[in-house]
């Protein structure tokens, strides 16, 4: 079998997953937008207003024991007064205190989730270049089948043409008219070295392959380190018992499955992709170095021409 037709073949079984990828990828698009789209959806949790607190600890009034010791029953009572008033402001400033570190707690929440939702802006850097490089895969892969069909159709018809010049000026010999008819000579219809290059375009098949799947290794990567990132969300909203249930239920219902299902996207079309054999070694060599009078030979064969 020629290298052509094993070409064809490898083609022939392999553009229908070239197909399937391209579908697979438009699906990752569409899951990724929908993990965006949850993710937005944070920002009602971060646009609540902060209430600054407008709480002030009362001053204490300030008595001398010292200048007052001549009235034991008196200071005693001043001083029962003055701890009654300072357990109050303990109280008081311990409760600042707890709302001061609830505001903080709050805030922090509000930047784990920021930083969630910014993170996400990568995803589209993400898709568009899977999107794409699925695009040119199969482009390639059709490229090869146009580029080996054509080539195979093109040396038939020479070898065809050499055939008919060859026995058009074997008659002319034969009957003497060599006078009359001129010869079929010194024309060229030979190929152009390097003018066609099936290998060149199967490189570029396998090189885009290679960009596809770093891609979307990125993609899952970036994905892990969302989810990662939906963790520390959650511990933040741990410590705000009237928001912690808000946020478990944003990010369970809605940003976790969708990221889930995207990074499935991403596994299944990585998967497609490693389905796609590579061309045998033997193969990839006979098609690099592929020579035009070899072609000629096999298709003289073929066709049983002398």
């Amino acid at each position: 079998m020629s290298i052509l037709a094993v070409v064809g073949r490898w083609v022939v079984s392999n553009l229908p997953t070239a197909v399937k990828v391209v579908k697979k990828a438009a699906e990752l698009v569409h899951n990724a937008a929908s993990a965006v789209d949850a993710l937005l959806e944070g920002k009602k949790i971060i646009s609540e207003p902060i209430k600054k607190l407008q709480q002030k600890v009362p001053p204490l009034t300030r008595i001398d024991i010292l200048e007052q010791g001549d009235r034991p029953a008196q200071q005693a009572s001043e001083l029962t007064e003055i701890q009654a008033s300072l357990d109050e402001n303990k109280k008081r400033l311990s409760a600042i205190n707890e709302n001061n570190e609830i505001e903080h707690r709050r805030i922090q929440l509000q930047i784990d989730v920021m930083e969630l939702i910014v993170s996400a802006s990568t995803f589209e850097r993400f898709t568009n270049n899977i999107n794409l490089h699925a695009a040119n895969l199969q482009i390639h892969m059709q490229t090869i089948q146009n580029t080996v069909g054509l080539l195979d159709a093109v040396n038939r018809q020479r070898v065809a043409i050499k055939a008919v010049m060859g026995t058009i000026n074997r008659m002319i010999n034969v009957l003497g008219i060599k006078d009359d008819v001129r010869k079929l000579e010194g024309l060229d219809i030979d190929m152009r070295p390097g003018s066609v290059s099936v290998f060149k375009a199967y490189e570029a098949f396998e090189n885009t392959r290679a960009l596809l799947i770093n891609e979307i290794d990125s993609f899952s990567n970036a994905i892990h380190e969302q989810q990662m990132r939906v963790e520390a969300v959650r511990a933040s909203a741990r410590s705000i018992p009237a928001t912690s249930s808000k946020v478990s239920n944003w990010l369970e219902k809605s940003v976790e499955p969708r990221l889930a299902e995207a990074k499935r996207s991403a596994e299944a079309l990585k998967g497609e992709l490693l389905t796609i054999p590579k061309l045998e070694a033997g193969h990839r060599r006979a098609l690099e170095n592929i020579k035009q009078e070899d072609l000629e030979e096999e298709i003289t064969t073929s066709l049983d021409l002398p």
